[in-house]
């Protein structure tokens, strides 16, 4: 497929026309060779639509505010705690961008766009495109209590430089603390107990993961971490971080005197910053508001990946962030040459960790009113499978330990949801 691309760039660039592929296959040739695309943001929604539409004989050009290479964000974990530098975290190398028509800019901050497609980078410097496409993606969010400090051994976990900054600091047997029992902190806090650090977890839920899974898998999952001597605490919240003696940090809480440690690890969630779009009269709510077509209320702006306002996706999804990049770019330029546009049609997406023998898997709904919960298998606090079936119908299944079939009935969940909706 990718040497019918090459031909129709080719035949883009020869015959001054610019080159779709319709949901078909089908090669869609119509006038507009020249059209510059600006794509904002380098994640996985920003390089999926630079692809769909350099493919296609459209200028494009990549900003990012990164001063690396796009790279596989879920892989930042063991940026910071693996005992060797992995090299494939990177997406693409620079050569692949250019190759493919790609103008990939970096440390290239845009502060300022408008309906009418000019940029205006960090720097001053200001650009005019045919169409934009924003992929900011979320950002780490920043709670009270570390909003304004200014320790220097307290971290962040969300970007390319966050993980080189806590590989630099780390040292065996050293107390990390991580406030936040999520995805990211529970990798952290298992890869840091393999790099011989002493670990707690501290989780303002009374249980782990209570968007993701019921109580009883919560269980499992609480019980495995403790056997891997994680300490937890839960239901708790810190207050503050004070500068102790020796250069190490006491970790305030609400309900505790205090922890005492060498580093800590802030991952609570993901916020999303708008002011860029709502400057430029977007419709924002918590992100900037989209329609079927990933859409925004300015004609021509498209947006994907998790700064889309569609109220159903799991932020750090790269299956969703890389279906709504190639969406956007299709739709993008249908905008330039016309034609019918793409529906992004959301679905359910799974929540998943594995690392080496700890395994969790989660899709839909969670045990509750209304909900009954078929458990499929458990033992010992090793491996806890279930079902959870609403009106006889699959709604969400969670596992922990395994992933047994996990794959066979997140489909069946994907097949009733798409029944539900037709």
């Amino acid at each position: 497929m990718l040497n019918v691309f090459r031909l129709v760039r080719t035949l883009a660039l020869q015959e001054t026309y610019s080159a779709t592929i319709d949901v078909s296959g089908n090669i869609l040739i119509a006038k507009g060779y020249g059209m510059r695309a600006g794509i904002i943001g380098a994640g996985f929604a920003g390089v999926a639509a630079a692809r769909v539409m350099a493919e296609c004989g459209v200028g494009v050009t990549l900003f990012s505010a990164e001063k690396v290479p796009p790279y596989y964000r879920p892989r930042l974990p063991e940026l910071a705690f693996g005992y060797d530098v992995p090299s494939d975290i990177f997406m693409h190398g620079l050569e692949w961008y250019a190759d493919n028509g790609i103008d990939l800019r970096l440390d290239s901050e845009v502060k300022v766009f408008t309906p009418d497609f000019e940029v205006t980078l960090k720097d001053g410097k200001r650009e005019k495109f045919d169409v934009l496409i924003i992929a900011t993606g979320g950002g780490p969010l920043m709670p009270a209590f570390c909003r304004d400090c200014k320790l220097p051994d307290i971290f962040q976990l969300w970007n390319y430089p966050d993980a080189v900054n806590i590989r630099e600091h780390l040292r065996a047997g050293k107390k990390l603390v991580i406030v936040g029992g999520g995805i990211i902190g529970l990798e952290s806090a298992l890869r840091a107990g393999d790099s011989n650090l002493k670990v707690t977890v501290i989780e303002k839920a009374k249980r782990l993961m209570p968007q993701n899974f019921g109580e009883k898998a919560s269980w499992f999952i609480e019980a495995q971490l403790r056997e891997r001597n994680i300490d937890l605490i839960l239901d708790d919240s810190v207050s503050c971080f004070e500068r102790k003696e020796g250069n190490r940090i006491l970790v305030n809480t609400e309900n505790k005197n205090g922890i005492l440690c060498d580093l800590a690890i802030v991952s609570v969630g993901v916020g999303f910053n708008t002011s860029m779009a709502e400057a430029a009269g977007l419709k924002t709510g918590r992100r900037i508001c989209v329609d079927k077509h990933l859409q925004t209320s300015a004609p021509g702006i498209f947006a994907a990946g998790d700064i889309a306002g569609l109220g159903v996706c799991n932020p750090c999804s790269v299956k969703a962030a890389l279906a709504q990049g190639k969406t956007a770019g299709h739709n993008a330029l249908v905008f330039l040459n016309g034609g019918k546009m793409e529906i992004y049609e959301p679905e359910p997406v799974p929540v998943n960790l594995k690392y080496k023998d700890f395994q969790l898997y989660s899709i839909g709904e969670i045990p509750g009113p209304g909900k009954d919960e078929k458990i499929l298998d458990h033992e010992d606090m090793k491996t806890y499978r279930s079902c959870i079936y609403e009106s006889n119908v699959l709604a969400g299944v969670e596992m922990v330990g395994t992933n047994k079939d996990f794959l066979k009935y997140q489909q069946e969940l994907l097949v009733s949801g798409r029944a539900k909706h037709e």
